[in-house]
């Protein structure tokens, strides 16, 4: 088995109130994929037992979410996830 970690890209919706994550995952099978989120980052796992590979990864997160109210589909190889971030105040600042 060759141990991978998947192309991950993270941008946020039109909204700006959800990140839109999409996990490459080719060939792995759905009842394979296990996903853990915290409020800082998640982690996935998965199989591709047909490529001999797995797919691990762990990824921390620019904003804090709401982990409990994350869903996930999975088509195509793609793992999509959907997951409310909390929104900060920011100040900006000037450039001298």
């Amino acid at each position: 088995m060759v141990f991978v970690c998947p192309e991950v890209y993270v941008v946020h919706d039109e909204k700006n109130e959800n990140l839109l994550i999409d996990v490459m995952l080719p060939g792995a099978k759905k009842e394979s994929i296990k996903l853990e989120f915290s409020k800082n980052g998640f982690c996935v796992e998965a199989k591709a037992e047909e490529r001999g590979t797995v797919y691990f990864s762990c990824y921390t997160l620019a904003h804090e979410v709401f982990p409990d109210r994350a869903k996930a589909k999975y088509k195509d190889g793609v793992l999509k996830i959907i997951v409310p971030f909390k929104r900060e105040t920011v100040k900006e600042i000037d450039i001298e």
